[in-house]
């Protein structure tokens, strides 16, 4: 692929519906393109194609609406031997398979690989909200493949670079959070807030203490920056939040442990000759009502 094809822009490569003023049966030359109707039974899948993930909803929604009207906009595919490969409007093919239909309007290009896999990446970004891996993935594609960089990248996608490297960094973090950001169990600025913590540790020691409970970004961003400062090889000053003490009681520790991970913030416990103290840290308003609401609310025992 050539830098330079990128550089078009999408509207240079994907058609507008004023493009197509006839829709014959056979695709036919047009301006280098063939326009055309396609039948669905002759597109094969996209091996370049960057969505994992499609909205029902929104397919639903899509499928009702070529019921009604038609597929407006014409896909742009490519010819592999005697099928096709969708480069643009995997969305409207699986729509108007929904919807009942045998044909659909399309434009027939020339593409090589590469040029199909930059396009579909490309597409898919501007005009899609791919999920945070998904977008992390295919920008990874264009920078090992291509050998584009990130600058080049975000040019091509209309981000910032910056946007681009922090969306790169999440395929940094440990399996077990790239799991939970993928079944959508904690959003993008949760899991870019635990790079805070420092090392993969400390990352799933947070994001043990957060895992099901509903604390903002910034108060991810205190616990990772406060379980940071009391790892053992951190320069000298007050913490706010550390890991239960290991001179406590087993079963005291499991409670704090546990305390942690319901509330989502730092537990402190303080036993004496008798009795003691038990401190719950919060850092706004909405956060004290939400730690209120949990310790209010019946549940289940933390003691066993």
């Amino acid at each position: 692929m050539t830098r330079q094809a990128l550089g078009r822009g999408l509207e240079m490569l994907i058609p507008r519906p004023a493009d197509v003023q006839e829709v014959s049966q056979e695709p036919r030359s047009e301006q280098g393109a063939a326009v055309g109707e396609i039948q669905l039974q002759s597109l094969v899948p996209n091996p370049f194609q960057p969505r994992q993930q499609f909205s029902q909803q929104e397919l639903d929604e899509l499928t009702d609406s070529i019921r009604t009207h038609g597929v407006l906009q014409p896909l742009v595919v490519r010819r592999v031997g005697d099928k096709y490969q969708c480069v643009v409007g995997e969305r409207r093919v699986r729509a108007a398979t929904a919807a009942g239909l045998t044909a659909v309007p399309a434009v027939v290009r020339e593409f090589s690989d590469q040029e199909m896999l930059a396009l579909a990446i490309v597409e898919n970004a501007q005009r899609q909200d791919l999920s945070p891996l998904e977008s992390a993935a295919a920008y990874k594609r264009l920078t090992e493949e291509f050998g584009m960089t990130q600058q080049e990248v975000a040019a091509a996608i209309g981000k910032s670079r910056s946007a681009v490297a922090n969306t790169l960094r999440l395929l940094d973090l440990p399996d077990p959070i790239l799991e939970a950001l993928a079944a959508g169990e904690l959003t993008e600025g949760h899991a870019r807030a635990l790079f805070t913590a420092g090392e993969a540790g400390a990352m799933l020691a947070v994001w043990d203490l957060i895992a099901g409970t509903d604390v903002s970004v910034r108060e991810v961003e205190r616990l990772a920056r406060d379980l940071r400062a009391a790892a053992p090889d951190a320069p000298s000053q007050p913490s706010r939040t550390r890991l239960p003490s290991p001179e406590l009681d087993p079963n005291l520790a499991l409670f704090v442990e546990r305390l942690q991970r319901r509330l989502g913030t730092k537990v402190v416990l303080k036993p004496l000759n008798k009795g003691g103290s038990l401190t719950i840290e919060y850092y706004s308003d909405e956060d004290l009502t939400r730690i209120a609401d949990h310790l209010l609310s019946t549940a289940e025992p933390l003691i066993d």
